[in-house]
């Protein structure tokens, strides 16, 4: 796809180029003065066409700078070693190195509480890299298809579908590694299987229930239920059991933990009461996480596979969009058993 350029937005507001510059870069004594009407055109065509400034603009033009830039939409960088997020950045770390490139972070936003913006101001701060990997929980789509309307080069570490853009992205098989999961709990004999997950639907959570209801069994019932963590409580326990449910597998490792405490208040436990297996790491890791049966997700790989897309689709803007999906691994741990 090209890129959109300042030539472009002059053809569509029928003015000069000079005139584009001088209404999105201002300044103090400028010798081209721009008209009123003139502005709207430009900033008419700015908006049609889905063009933001890059923030170096022409003094940086020309060539590739052997830059890619890594965003995160959470309001910490995750610099702690025991943060979900740092072995993607490992890994994105070791593929620059290998391909030649050195990295940007960008850790600023124009907003002090909740997710960052690509375009604070309206600018694309990112625009000082040849291209850029995305990285967090909550992407927000709406940027994405802007960043992708601009021709700016980026990959997103996890799967995102955007209306009327198609993106290149690098995710987890999340389908395959559940219904590994569902097949394995099958083969110790349950019979009867709960999946738990998010109120929230993304990407990963529709990748993570196709997994789970993929493996339809005459002898199996599977059974779906969406909750927040607190509606997990006693009764909602008893419910499961007198049910007949006797694995449960839980979206995330919120539902995983808040499962057990109530089976520990009463006076049960895990597996012993029932099976949990985790579809999901923990964000911050816990001292325990090793006893949890739960499935693990190639983050340092993703990382680096990453940075070798980016740098094909900036080498060759031209070819179709990247997907990519890497198989997700299996840790035993001790609180899924057979009956």
């Amino acid at each position: 796809m090209k890129r959109v350029t300042q030539s472009d937005v002059a053809a569509m507001a029928g003015v000069s180029t000079a005139v584009v510059s001088a209404v999105i870069s201002p300044k103090p004594g400028k010798t081209i003065r721009v008209g009123e009407e003139a502005e709207k055109r430009v900033r008419a065509a700015m908006e049609t066409l889905g063009y933001a400034p890059d923030v170096v603009a022409q003094s940086l033009a020309g060539g590739k700078r052997n830059i890619i830039g890594v965003f995160t939409y959470e309001a910490i960088f995750p610099s702690d070693s025991e943060n979900f997020f740092y072995p993607f950045l490992l890994g994105i770390e070791r593929g620059a190195m290998k391909l030649g490139q050195d990295l940007l972070l960008f850790t600023s936003s124009s907003l002090e509480k909740g997710p960052r913006s690509i375009f604070p101001g309206g600018a694309n701060r990112m625009g000082v890299a040849d291209g850029a990997i995305l990285l967090g929980e909550e992407p927000d789509k709406r940027e994405l298809k802007r960043l992708y309307d601009t021709g700016f080069p980026f990959v997103t570490i996890g799967r995102r579908d955007t209306v009327k853009a198609e993106l290149n992205w690098v995710a987890a098989d999340y389908a395959a590694a559940v219904a590994d999961v569902v097949k394995r709990c099958a083969a110790l004999g349950h019979r009867k299987l709960k999946f738990v997950g998010a109120t929230k639907v993304r990407e990963q959570n529709i990748d993570r229930e196709r997994g789970f209801m993929g493996r339809q069994a005459e002898d199996l019932t599977l059974s779906v239920e969406r909750c927040e963590t607190d509606d997990i409580n006693g009764e909602w326990l008893r419910r499961c059991l007198d049910d007949g449910y006797t694995v449960v597998l839980t979206e995330t490792f919120k539902h995983a933990v808040a499962l057990e405490c109530q089976v520990a208040a009463m006076h049960g436990s895990v597996p012993q009461t029932i099976s949990i297996v985790a579809l999901a790491s923990p964000l911050t890791r816990p001292a325990d996480v090793e006893r949890w049966t739960r499935i693990s997700v190639p983050r340092e790989e993703m990382g680096e596979v990453a940075v070798r897309n980016l740098i094909a689709q900036i080498r060759s803007p031209e070819n179709t969009p990247i997907k990519t999906t890497l198989p997700c691994g299996f840790v035993p741990g001790s609180t899924l058993q057979a009956i």
